[in-house]
């Protein structure tokens, strides 16, 4: 069967509860309602069959007798043969065995650890059953383990840590998934925790199931390491603690795990530590029933909500300094942008830009492009990120004129400077109408994306009577989307016809009225005449119709265009940038691996309370 990156497995468990056995025709996953008849009128179940090996499905229904090939089942159901985003290669950090040695059991060292845990009221029987140990000198050793593997080990002082001491930290290299995984069953709902302490206080009070979080608050790496080990579980309770790092961490692991599955635990000790040592073990049981859902958005009172702080704002720049400014520092988190402009007028070329200087200040972004193939979008992305100094002409291989091509020492370390922090959303030529939400809920969740490029409308919705409707929907859509998961969403949409030459204006935007009375900014670009050129020195200009944030709006910005390396900027501004890949150059291999952890571990800290 042909290689799908969304497997049987995964299709049939989109289509409801399933069953799998293994008979002589190989692995046969059985879905509990046919998606063809839906069990007919007498609601039939368990017909519908995904033979995995076979790669065809049918169902055993007589009235329905639906069957056929498993790329015709994916096109039933409206997804592509690759629906699952991917790097374009492995993960490029490479993780290592730990090396650390515990203490034997009854040394004075383990002695101290034991001493140290008693006082916070935690049983050598419990530490015992999660191997924590010591190391020589008498520090605290908490081992992680992946199906019966040590994948990594960290260190806390077994004494309060005094005025400029590391609270924890780990050894170098180390996978950080989990804490406990391996102890957990997949029938009972997933406890998660902050730290290694919560997570033993919980245990010292019976209660199955818990992990605890390896890298402190602000890292979330162990959800996309952990990713398919954590779909196991149908419910997930969290428990982080009571201060403002543990609020905003809480509420990021139920935007990664989603609402629906998640139930937060509240307390009103600072965490379950506290609650173990002041109020005793079925205080810390009671606080675990008397969890509650993920409250739904709606009626709240006003003077309720937390108070706003325009200084915490995400902002992500866009590279155009002028138009930052318009915006009030750049593109927010939580707002949706619609661009328009007529065909060739420098849409695309500026978004390649907006995207490649979010992922110069590492944040992950996802595009979609409806028009250009993906090797062709991604040379466009590699050459705007080379800039003129690391480009080159050479001749065509069949000796028709010259190409443009990245040198190949700057093209290396280009893709590393971007691997795992640049998704593309391919659909190979299908509508990705029915799809799209679902692939970015996919990489908000799994890959933590922030930014989100969708060039453009009329690729993505399906022509019909009901057309300019379904494109205001699509921006609603885009906007509760951003404000669910705290994204930023760019949109293309075409302008109307307008005269050749003739600049366009916010009621150009095709469609209905609603595209841009309900997006946050509305930016439009115009490619210059011969005229306008002479006058404006300029090649392009960039038209800013609305902004929700500030009000600042009918801003106009002249550019001036690269051919060579497809890049933007402001007139009085260099088109010669660097972006922060030119620092891995002369770098021997090791200094470059350094550089790269150093930027993907920005805004991230270990801290063990």
């Amino acid at each position: 069967m042909t290689n799908y990156d969304i497997t049987p497995r995964q299709v049939a468990s989109r289509l409801g509860r399933t069953k799998e056995v293994i008979n002589s025709k190989g692995p046969q996953i059985t879905v509990e309602t046919c998606p063809f008849c839906h069990g007919g009128q007498h609601h039939d179940k368990w017909t519908f069959a995904i033979h995995a090996e076979k790669g065809i499905y049918n169902c055993m229904r007589g009235t329905c007798g639906a069957s056929g090939s498993y790329r015709q089942l994916l096109q039933h159901l409206g997804l592509a043969a690759n629906y699952e985003l991917r790097p374009e290669k492995p993960p490029r950090k490479q993780y290592k065995k730990p090396e650390t040695k515990p203490e034997p059991p009854d040394s004075p060292q383990m002695a101290q650890v034991v001493k140290y845990f008693s006082a916070r009221k935690i049983s050598r029987e419990t530490l015992a059953k999660y191997k924590v140990g010591a190391d020589a000198k008498g520090n605290v050793v908490m081992p992680y383990y992946e199906n019966g593997n040590l994948v990594m080990v960290k260190f806390r002082p077994s004494h309060k840590p005094k005025e400029g001491e590391r609270k924890g930290w780990r050894e170098k290299d180390g996978k950080p998934v989990f804490w406990g995984m391996d102890l957990c069953v997949p029938d009972l709902p997933l406890v998660i925790c902050e730290g290694e302490v919560d997570l033993l206080s919980m245990v010292e009070a019976d209660v199955p199931n818990v992990v605890s979080l390896p890298s402190g608050t602000e890292d979330l790496t162990c959800v996309e390491l952990c990713w398919d080990w954590l779909q196991q579980f149908t419910r997930y309770y969290i428990w982080t603690d009571s201060d403002e790092p543990g609020i905003k961490c809480r509420d990021k692991l139920i935007k990664r795990l989603g609402a629906g599955k998640c139930m937060i635990v509240h307390c009103k000790r600072k965490d379950a530590n506290e609650v173990l040592y002041y109020d005793g073990i079925e205080a810390v049981r009671n606080c675990i029933k008397q969890a509650q859902p993920v409250p739904m958005a709606g009626l709240t009172s006003l003077a309720s909500l937390p108070e706003y702080d325009p200084g915490s704002d995400v902002l992500i720049t866009s590279g155009i300094k002028r138009l930052d400014e318009a915006l009030g520092g750049g593109f927010r988190a939580g707002e949706v942008t619609v661009w328009t402009g007529v065909n060739s007028s420098g849409k695309s070329t500026l978004l390649g830009q907006v995207m490649l200087a979010a992922v110069n200040e590492r944040h992950k972004v996802m595009a979609y492009s409806g028009e250009l193939p993906a090797r062709l979008f991604r040379y466009w992305i590699d050459r705007q990120a080379a800039g003129p100094a690391y480009l080159e002409r050479a001749p065509r291989a069949d000796g028709k004129g010259e190409s443009v091509r990245i040198k190949p020492d700057a093209l290396k370390l280009i893709r590393e400077w971007y691997q795992d922090y640049f998704y593309l959303y391919d659909t190979n030529g299908a509508s990705a109408e029915k799809t799209l939400f679902e692939v970015m809920e996919y990489a908000v969740q799994r890959y933590n994306v922030r930014v989100i490029m969708l060039d453009n409308l009329m690729t993505i919705l399906s022509q019909g009577n009901d057309y300019y409707q379904r494109q205001s929907e699509f921006v609603g859509r885009c906007l509760n989307f951003a404000k669910l998961y705290d994204v930023h969403i760019h949109v293309v949409a075409h302008p109307r016809k307008v005269e050749r030459g003739q600049r366009i204006e916010k009621s150009d935007v095709m469609g209905s009225g609603d595209i841009t009375n309900r997006a946050d900014n509305v930016l439009g670009v115009h490619r210059m005449s011969g005229k306008e050129k002479l006058e404006t020195n300029a090649d392009n200009m960039l038209m800013v119709f609305k902004n929700r944030y500030n009000g600042v709006q009918d801003i106009e910005i002249n550019l001036k265009f690269d051919d060579f390396a497809k890049r933007m900027n402001m007139t009085n501004m260099n088109l010669d940038w660097d972006y922060d890949w030119v620092k891995l150059l002369g770098k021997t291999p090791v200094e470059q691996t350094q550089i790269l952890d150093e930027w993907d571990a920005i805004g991230t800290e270990i801290d063990v309370e």
